[in-house]
């Protein structure tokens, strides 16, 4: 005979002689006829069930509880209880032994045992705080919320309780749990006469109602309360109308707890309208109700006493049945430790056994899930790399689409500043141009936040004069103040200097957008920006803005989130509308700039931005000596064709140019290009990109196979980094993003004209 022969034999011997012990004992299961009816409708156990088997039992027993409990049958559970807790515990899971709890502690208030209910409850609170689980928390403080609105005198606690209870159920995102919790809460601000939280919190039952598709039963609960807040503002007709929905919903769900309650409410609207027929109508039919509701309340109470005494009967029972088993565990002491010896041996064989083959799994579960995970990470990568193509596209196309308007605007309103009988307007026009440059700059850093966090963008710098930005800022908000009654003051002290040097654009749009902030939300009050230098010196000016408001104030546990992308404090409102890009923008900004920026608020009373920067001073001598680039009199009497199909776009570079004495020829499309530039002589090329017919790249193309001297400026409304390479390769010579400034577009064409080694090119052409 083989060793694992020999094991085999010897593992059937032990089965044999364990299982001729077993039968020398009595059934661990205690019996009684209330008992047995109970236990054949669970799974079969017995001392020797494993712990799959109990936990089987256990999960049936819950959804058996559960059934009997909304069927209001409380005897059969309170029979049960003793058992069920203790099966509960044995299957060792949380959970199970919560719900079991939850489920007798809600009988137990039903039959007026509130001790016991409380007992059961903070005894799951205590071990699911113990082991840090969010979801048996919540349930158990939800139970406990619902013992205290049982009773007198609690209502406070009651609604601390629920309060929890809900910031736990957000977390989770337990839409059911959230509904019941504010629909709880409602009814208990009816009940203390509270409208206003009333109706806050069914505002909220109504979204959570949505989404759980308007059970039938919630929905009359919910209407009920609405109809109960409606009666506390004095609203009886729209009191009535919610109850009589209430009533319609009813019979439906088998409510009647909620058919009886919307009938007395809307007795209630009846007689506040002084409708005493309708009150005496309602009132039979009440009547009847309340009747029936007696009787099985009157069923009820003798049931649960009934089931009180065959609870405590049984455990009478339960200790019998422990003395007849503590005197047969005597008798079988001697056979005990035979069996206990022979179950050690092969517990440890089993072991072993048990090991190798879970070592084996385990490994084929890590081959498999890692197979799965690599499969899955493929699939992810190619997902994000698709997205990520979408992402650019998207961007290039709105760029495109936005600043081609943009160009038209900013061009427009420069060529009319320009214009001597509109200088009555000029104030306008600098405010038209002012805020068309503050959108470019806003659309801009909505296209490219990224570059922003990343630090991967330059900005030009300029000289300006500080107070005439301010004076154009407030400008632009004149229509706003108006239309909020706001009064706005305006604080520059005298040792900041006039002339500051960094990038007056980025300074602006940090200023707008903290002065927008304050008219958006201040109403018939006052803004004041002040502006001062904390440390005067001759290069570097220490400049603190300090923009206050007499708004409504912000809560001082919301002052952290304000500066988070895509963040409204008041989301609910729909009186206040935003991207809630404004501030995150602001900081960056700011932070950029090597300054920071704080804010401080109070309820009622405003709130106070405050940010310093340190920005170069700059002389204002020094910024009137011109610039020997900027000299465009070498644009006079040049001929320069102008590719662009955007009729607008065609007026404002034409006129742009045609100040500075140059001839204009207008392209429609790339087509018309290569053909007018075949036949003519021109200086330049102001090729658009993106056209019909035939786009700029591949007119270039065409061009500089007869033509590889002229040269071609690319005019494009789409974000050049995507494009730069793109646009060299195809023989062009420089760039120009549209809108432009007009300074910056006629020094590049100056640039491209003046070049030495093109004037020798176009000599020999």
């Amino acid at each position: 005979m083989t060793p694992l022969n020999r094991i085999l034999v010897l593992i059937t011997f032990f089965f044999s002689l364990y299982s001729f012990s077993q039968e020398q004992n009595t059934a661990f299961d205690i019996s009684s006829n209330s008992l047995n009816s109970i236990i054949d409708k669970l799974p079969k156990i017995s001392k020797d069930s494993t712990a799959a088997e109990i936990t089987t039992h256990v999960e049936a027993m819950i959804d058996w509880m559960t059934g009997e409990h909304y069927r209001s049958n409380y005897a059969p559970i309170l029979i049960y209880r003793e058992k069920g807790l203790s099966l509960a515990k044995r299957s060792d899971n949380k959970e199970h032994i919560h719900k079991a709890r939850s489920v007798i502690g809600n009988t137990l208030l039903l039959v007026k045992d509130t001790i016991s209910a409380k007992n059961l409850f903070l005894k799951s609170l205590k071990e699911a705080e113990k082991v840090k689980d969010s979801s048996l928390i919540l349930g158990s403080k939800g139970n406990l919320a619902n013992l205290y609105y049982s009773m007198e005198g609690y209502k406070g606690k009651t609604i601390r309780a629920y309060l929890e209870s809900i910031e736990i159920a957000s977390r989770l995102k337990d839409t059911t749990k959230l509904f019941i919790l504010h629909h709880n809460l409602s009814r208990a601000f009816n009940e203390t006469k509270d409208a206003k939280n009333s109706a806050y919190h069914i505002d909220k039952t109504e979204i959570y109602l949505n989404l759980l598709n308007n059970p039938p039963h919630f929905k009359a609960s919910h209407l009920h309360n609405k109809g109960r807040m409606l009666l506390l503002l004095n609203k009886p007709d729209e009191a009535i109308e919610n109850f009589k929905q209430t009533i319609a919903l009813s019979p439906a769900s088998e409510f009647k707890e909620a058919l009886m309650e919307g009938y007395t409410g809307y007795k209630e609207a009846l007689a506040m309208k002084e409708d005493y027929k309708g009150v005496y109508e309602i009132n039979k039919k009440l009547e009847a109700y309340e009747i029936e509701k007696n009787k099985d309340d009157h069923r009820n109470i003798i049931e649960s006493v009934t089931a009180k005494l065959n609870a405590e009967r049984f455990k009478d029972q339960v200790k019998t049945k422990e003395l007849e088993k503590e005197l047969l565990e005597e008798q079988a002491d001697s056979k005990t430790l035979l069996i206990c010896v022979i179950l050690a041996i092969l517990l440890f064989i089993c072991i072993i056994f048990a090991q190798t083959y879970k070592s084996n799994q385990k490994r084929k579960r890590l081959i498999t899930d890692l197979k799965d995970k690599n499969v899955k990470y493929i699939a992810a990568k190619k997902k994000s790399d698709e997205l990520t193509k979408v992402k650019a596209k998207f961007f290039a196309t709105v760029s495109h689409e936005l600043r081609t308007p943009l160009y038209g605007v900013v061009g427009l309103s420069s060529i009319l500043l320009e214009n001597n009988d509109l200088k009555k307007h000029e104030k306008d026009l600098k405010s038209l141009k002012f805020s068309a440059n503050y959108l470019l700059a806003l659309v801009n850093d909505l296209l490219h936040i990224n570059k922003i966090e990343n630090n991967s963008f330059t900005e030009e710098k300029s000289t300006f004069d500080v107070r005439e930005l301010i004076s154009t800022i407030v400008a632009s908000f004149e229509y706003v103040r108006l239309q909020n009654q706001n009064e706005i003051q305006v604080h520059i002290h005298e040792d900041v200097p006039s002339f500051l040097y960094c990038t007056p654009v980025r300074f602006s749009q940090i200023l707008m957008n903290l002065i927008g902030n304050a008219f958006k939300f201040t109403e018939k009050g006052t803004i004041v920006l002040t502006i001062k230098n904390l440390e005067p010196s001759s290069k570097i000016a220490k400049i603190q803005c300090i923009v206050s408001d007499t708004g409504p104030g912000i809560e001082k546990n919301k002052l952290d989130q304000i500066f988070e992308e895509f963040t409204q404090i008041d989301p609910l409102s729909s009186k206040y509308q935003g991207t809630g890009l404004g501030l995150p923008i602001v900081k960056k900004l700011v932070e950029r700039a090597g300054g920071e920026i704080t804010v401080e608020s109070e309820l009622g009373k405003g709130t106070t931005f405050t940010f310093n920067i340190d920005i170069a001073i700059s002389n204002e001598l020094e910024n009137n000596i011109p610039s020997p680039l900027l000299n465009f009199k070498q644009l006079s009497n040049t001929h320069i064709l102008i590719v662009e199909d955007n009729k607008i776009n065609q007026t404002v570079t034409q006129k742009i140019l045609e100040n500075e004495g140059v001839v204009c020829t207008i392209a429609q499309n790339g087509e018309e290009a290569v053909i007018l530039v075949k036949d003519n002589t021109f200086d330049l090329v102001l090729m658009d990109i993106n056209m019909p017919v035939k786009n700029g790249f591949e007119a270039t193309k065409e061009i500089r196979q007869f033509n590889r001297l002229i040269p071609i400026i690319a005019l494009t409304a789409v974000e050049v980094e995507g494009q730069k390479s793109k646009i060299f390769n195809s023989g062009m010579n420089d760039i120009i993003l549209k809108p432009y400034d007009i300074d910056s577009f006629k020094k590049i064409i100056v640039s491209n004209l003046s070049t030495p080694q093109n004037d020798e090119l176009r000599k020999l052409a």
